[in-house]
């Protein structure tokens, strides 16, 4: 029996590493100017991810990494990077690790994506980082075990980043990153299907509202 409790809490484990980096540092990493780019990174993804980095000025209080490297099971992942010591505490930095190529696809290169399906995919992911504000540390433990187990719960968190996406001014971008996906023969049906289970769909994001719809008082005639 507690052979197979190692190993659910094993399991459980390998889930929230998947969303959350856990780092055990003397001294956190200050925010920068800029965000930091891994070395060799291609220039159409820094200038793309500058573009609409911009347009997230909530998050430039915050160190920031972009990294290239090989990714098994997604193409783009935004996550927070959290020190062991402040699981309780609010001090977070975040990354956004950029595979090479898209998921499941031979020859499509992240590096030579359309300029506006580039942007519309890092609005996505950026829009992830402002939905990762409103939890604490210890809350994206809890999301993290919310977003494997709960088709809901993904569902509903991918459509509130495109949603974050489109307030933003990435409505058209969005949709060319939907689009981009969802009509190349070149990426496989699986991922294609993938992201019709959970992601906006293309009307949706044509639909979607673009700002925050304030809460009227009632006025009585």
């Amino acid at each position: 029996m507690l052979y197979k409790h190692k190993i659910l809490a094993g399991a459980v484990a390998l889930i929230v590493l998947g969303l959350i980096t856990f780092k055990s540092l003397q001294t956190p990493s200050l925010p920068t100017d800029t965000p930091n780019f891994s070395p060799g990174i291609h220039a159409n993804i820094r200038n793309a991810f500058l573009d609409v980095w911009q347009h997230y000025k909530e998050l430039h209080n915050y160190s920031f990494d972009v990294i290239q490297s090989k990714l098994s099971s997604s193409t783009m992942q935004a996550q927070p990077v959290i020190e062991i010591s402040d699981v309780f505490g609010k001090n977070r930095r975040y990354k956004l690790d950029v595979a090479e190529k898209v998921l499941d696809s031979e020859d499509l290169y992240i590096a030579d994506l359309p300029e506006n399906v580039l942007r519309g995919w890092f609005a996505h992911e950026l829009g992830h980082i402002v939905d990762y504000e409103n939890h604490s540390n210890l809350g994206m433990i809890v999301y993290g075990l919310r977003y494997t187990f709960s088709d809901q719960y993904k569902r509903d968190r991918e459509h509130e980043a495109d949603s974050i996406a489109i307030r933003h001014g990435f409505r058209g971008d969005v949709i060319a990153a939907k689009k981009y996906i969802l009509e190349n023969d070149f990426i496989s049906p699986a991922y294609q299907i993938q992201i019709s289970k959970y992601y906006m769909s293309i009307r949706g994001a044509e639909l979607c509202p673009d700002d925050i719809i304030p809460v009227l008082p009632k006025v009585e005639i």
